[in-house]
């Protein structure tokens, strides 16, 4: 317990800076890395993966011979969550060639390619090749359960509007500690505030891609208690992160909206 208050202590200090730890730094969008496809169309996908303001695309597709065949892309941001770039065509020698001859790689541009995203886990890809314009919907491709569970040391933000009552609206910042539990896709999170008291969090806990998603109900020790969605949740070996919106029936037309995140903590 005490490494965890010299850790909380530490993030306090970096916050009264007005420097934020790299685990809790803005990206410059939801980040769109992932594998998307659509579920009633297996067989072919795409690949994104982002840094900053720039989306490198791989398409695994088919041609009109049915053989497999795939374009790459660079696509630079447009605003409104919008990418766009060429859309390259490229062959080269033999997989199995060795050594490998590079200057045997063509690279031809065949069109363009325009990613939206939509929401966290859907976008629309669309895109030509020699004249032919495809445009799809597309979703995060799941492949397994990340698992959450673990003690982070962090921050919860959470701004509330809409309230009947004005005097309810307001924006709370906090420092403490999250113990998350989680068996499949049965998940739990308790809060634990350094000024006192907790809140409970307990859901189902669904996948898409990188990105983990968790609905249920939560009680707080103050006596508030409402549903929750959990959402744009990440995990890696040093920390999570995650976005939520909350809604009470004891506070109405009260709608809470936040993000909460920590660094993991071994040593509690």
């Amino acid at each position: 317990m005490r490494a965890v208050r010299r850790l909380l202590f530490g993030f306090a200090i970096a916050c009264s800076l007005g420097v934020a730890p790299h685990a809790f730094a803005t990206s410059f969008t939801t980040d769109q890395s992932d594998l998307w496809y659509i579920p009633a169309e297996s067989g072919w996908g795409m690949q994104l993966v982002q840094r900053d303001g720039v989306i490198f695309a791989t398409l695994y597709v088919y041609d009109i011979n049915n053989k497999p065949t795939w374009f790459v892309a660079t696509m630079d941001y447009q605003g409104s969550l919008v990418w766009s770039g060429d859309l390259l065509a490229t062959t080269g020698p033999w997989f199995g060639m060795t050594p490998f001859d590079p200057t045997t790689v063509t690279i031809r541009k065949v069109g363009k390619m325009t990613w939206t995203s939509k929401t966290v886990n859907t976008g629309t890809v669309s895109y030509d090749v020699d004249g032919v314009n495809v445009s799809k919907d597309v979703v995060r491709e799941g492949i397994a359960l990340d698992d959450f569970s673990g003690h982070y040391a962090g921050a919860v933000h959470r701004a509330v509007s809409g309230c009947t009552n004005p005097a309810q609206n307001g924006v709370t910042e906090t420092l403490g500690v999250s113990y998350v539990t989680q068996g499949g896709t049965s998940f739990g999170l308790t809060n634990f505030p350094m000024g006192g008291g907790s809140c409970t969090y307990t859901g189902t806990l669904t996948q898409a891609g990188q990105m983990g998603s968790a609905t249920g109900d939560y009680s707080c020790t103050s006596g508030e208690s409402g549903t929750f969605v959990m959402y744009e949740m990440q995990v890696t070996p040093s920390g999570m992160s995650a976005r939520f919106t909350t809604q009470s029936p004891l506070a109405p037309g009260c709608q809470g909206l936040g993000w909460l995140g920590g660094t993991y903590v071994t040593n509690y």
